[in-house]
């Protein structure tokens, strides 16, 4: 008995008759697209050779033969029976891979639960009008948990991205792109950064995951002890203003975290496709690049640019809001070309990189102008903070009429 094993077949089924099982590609370690194959899984089959390697093989090619109605019946939404009928050479040349679920040869006869992949472009020839529901575009996909106050993105221990890496998204029309965080992936996808509606930033990571949008699974976990039942609310976003495509509640009586999450993870996936069928996942117009400037052929000279440096300042800020409005004004200053968020810590010290054209003096001058101090390479508001709810300043008192001096008493003669 072999489990979880995937067997690649070479150019279909035709070059795998002899072959038994090689073992699987490792992960990216940075993104696990899915864009690769189609998978249709469950397929059972029993069949028979003169060899074991034969019945194994005509096993494979009679699961290829059961797969394909079912894969045309998910992309169409008509009957299996109605499905065209494709030769073993038609499916050979579209079927990319072999997973094995169980299977067990004994005696030249061959009985297996199998997966079939098959190759997203080349099935599209033969899916007709369906083939532009096959694939959407690749989109980012940032799991945010919210446990016992505590809220996560992309760390380590969160077991909501767990249960989405262990989703076998190949079955799904949706390209998700997930990733195996590293600390840069970590700090720019937090729970925090899903809220955030800064569009240059979300362009700049669009731009770096090499993607068409986000789409953001929010789960909120409700749970008391070990064994008792538990309770979560899933809300599904897209898009960097986080427009909403639905909610669910979901229950597990049994207080099974984990099979929770991965219902929670079939749930969400369903949603994310009957929207992207529904044309509601189109990528948001605001991440597209912005449009060439056009420049007239006879275009006076211009001065030559002063070279743009990154400067590198720590930011002193009490609070997110303040932190935001502090970037908010760095952005907003002439000179300055861009921001960069290098770390972020609420309530403490945070660091960002500015790419300017302004020798320090200047620079110091404009944020001044924008309301910001620079001193020693850390930047604050220079407002001072407004006095405490129900304190109101007393204006001093307004001077009264002068007082007249009293008149000297008369002198004796």
């Amino acid at each position: 008995m072999q489990r979880g094993l995937v067997v690649a077949v070479a150019a279909g089924l035709g070059l795998a008759a002899g072959a038994l099982a090689q073992p699987a590609r490792a992960p990216d370690p940075v993104a696990v697209g899915d864009s690769s194959g189609l998978v249709v899984g469950g397929i059972e089959v029993l069949t028979s050779g003169r060899t074991n390697v034969e019945a194994r093989f005509n096993g494979w090619r009679e699961a290829q033969r059961k797969a394909w109605p079912l894969l045309w019946s998910r992309y169409t939404g008509l009957a299996p029976e109605r499905a065209p009928r494709l030769s073993d050479a038609a499916l050979d040349s579209i079927v990319s891979a072999i997973e094995i679920e169980e299977e067990a040869v004994r005696d030249r006869i061959y009985g297996a639960r199998l997966s079939v992949v098959f190759d997203r472009l080349r099935s599209a020839a033969f899916l007709g009008g369906a083939a532009a529901l096959v694939q959407s575009p690749p989109l980012l996909l940032l799991p945010v948990l919210q446990d016992a106050g505590a809220r996560m993105g992309y760390e380590p221990e969160s077991p909501w991205v767990q249960a989405w890496l262990r989703f076998r998204a190949g079955e799904s029309a949706i390209d998700y792109i997930r990733l195996r965080a590293g600390p840069l992936d970590r700090l720019l996808l937090s729970a925090w950064q899903a809220e955030r509606a800064d569009i240059a930033l979300w362009r700049r990571i669009v731009d770096r995951y090499q993607v068409a949008d986000v789409l953001v699974p929010e789960l909120i976990l409700e749970r008391d002890l070990p064994g008792r039942p538990v309770q979560a609310l899933l809300i599904l976003r897209s898009g960097p203003g986080g427009r909403e495509l639905g909610r669910l509640r979901l229950a597990e009586p049994r207080g099974d975290v984990a099979a929770l999450l991965d219902r929670a993870v079939r749930e969400a996936d369903a949603r994310f496709t009957a929207a992207f069928r529904a044309g509601l996942l189109k990528p948001d117009p605001a991440l597209a690049p912005p449009e060439p400037v056009e420049v007239p052929d006879e275009a006076p000279e211009l001065a030559p640019v002063a070279q743009a440096a990154v400067v590198e300042v720590e930011v002193e800020a009490a609070s997110d809001q303040a932190f935001v409005e502090i970037e908010r004004r760095l952005r907003a200053t002439p000179g300055i070309l861009g921001v960069e968020v290098r770390s972020f810590v609420v309530g403490g010290i945070s660091r960002l990189g500015l790419r300017t054209t302004l020798p320090p003096a200047e620079l110091a001058a404009a944020l001044a102008v924008e309301g910001l101090a620079l001193e020693a390479g850390r930047v604050r508001l220079a407002e001072p903070p407004p006095p405490a709810p129900g304190l109101v300043a007393e204006p001093p008192p307004a001077p009264g009429p002068a007082a007249q001096p009293a008149p000297a008493p008369p002198s004796e003669p």
